[in-house]
């Protein structure tokens, strides 16, 4: 790959780790080209398509096919900006899903409270040590952006001390490389946790220092599953924060909480809801 491409990607905001696949993607449709006597810049929309049967002909999973895909997309867009070709036949190609992710069954407001509330208070007697009741104060903290602003793992690993408002009773949440940045309220009874938790374990320079974020998040999930098993994991977490907030806000006020930057993002979890009642009328309606 050429360094002016290298640069083109970098301007464009992709990280080194989806670079580094892109080229992959690439070298592999470029190797079919050139095993096919096909001229890349040439090609011909069902040219693609047999480059796409090929690759399912090798047992290539549909989702793999539609990323290689994206990144010869993203190769002719380069090819038009840099003037060697005049339009992007891969723009044509959309690649039909085997089938709609189905979503885990939402867990209700009263059950995402339930959660929070039956962490908050575990008994103290349970903390043997100082360290542990330390450690319990910044868990309730992360587990309350989980559950009531529906954060991911990732966008807490970027939290800071100063994102936090208390006076408004807001926190900031930076972007990260697959959402956006927003502000977000904060509940009441997460005020006093917050305040405490930074004021006594003085976090720096993160709000949850840690090597492995993934780890701790994780680890704070399996200790709430203990009192309520419903749990899956953390994504179940945040897939029922941004349904139930579908059933009461606008779509657009939900993908901004959510840090959607697509509103197809959104749309999905808004579908999965409806296919939800769609069932439950098959399962209970008075003529059944």
């Amino acid at each position: 790959m050429s360094e002016n491409f290298l640069t083109y990607r970098q301007q464009k905001g992709y990280s080194a780790k989806s670079i580094k696949v892109q080229n992959c993607h690439i070298s592999r449709f470029t190797n079919w080209c050139i095993r096919s006597a096909i001229n890349p810049e040439k090609i011909t929309y069902t040219q693609v398509l047999q480059f796409i049967n090929s690759e399912r002909e090798r047992g290539i999973l549909n989702r793999t096919v539609t990323r290689e895909i994206n990144s010869v997309r993203i190769f002719y867009d380069y090819l038009i900006s840099s003037d060697a070709i005049d339009r992007n036949i891969i723009r044509r190609i959309k690649i039909r899903q085997s089938g709609k992710k189905v979503l885990p069954e939402c867990l209700t407001p009263q059950q995402l409270e339930s959660i929070y509330q039956n962490f908050t208070h575990v008994p103290d007697w349970e903390h043997r040590t100082k360290a542990a009741k330390e450690l319990h104060k910044r868990n309730t903290v992360l587990l309350g952006l989980l559950v009531y602003q529906g954060l991911t793992s990732g966008e807490t690993v970027k939290l800071e001390p100063a994102h936090i408002n208390l006076t408004e009773g807001k926190i900031y949440i930076p972007s990260t490389g697959k959402s956006n940045a927003r502000t977000l309220r904060l509940q009441a009874n997460q005020i006093l946790p917050i305040k405490t938790y930074i004021e006594e374990c003085k976090p720096v320079p993160y709000l949850f220092p840690t090597r492995k974020h993934s780890d701790l998040v994780s680890k704070i999930i399996q200790q709430a599953k203990r009192r309520n098993p419903e749990i899956i994991d953390s994504r179940h977490i945040r897939t029922s924060v941004i349904m139930n907030r579908l059933k009461t806000s606008h779509i657009r006020q939900v993908q901004y909480m959510a840090g959607h930057r697509s509103i197809r993002s959104t749309e999905q979890y808004r579908s999965q809801d409806i296919t939800d009642l769609t069932r439950q009328l098959e399962l209970f309606h008075p003529m059944q």
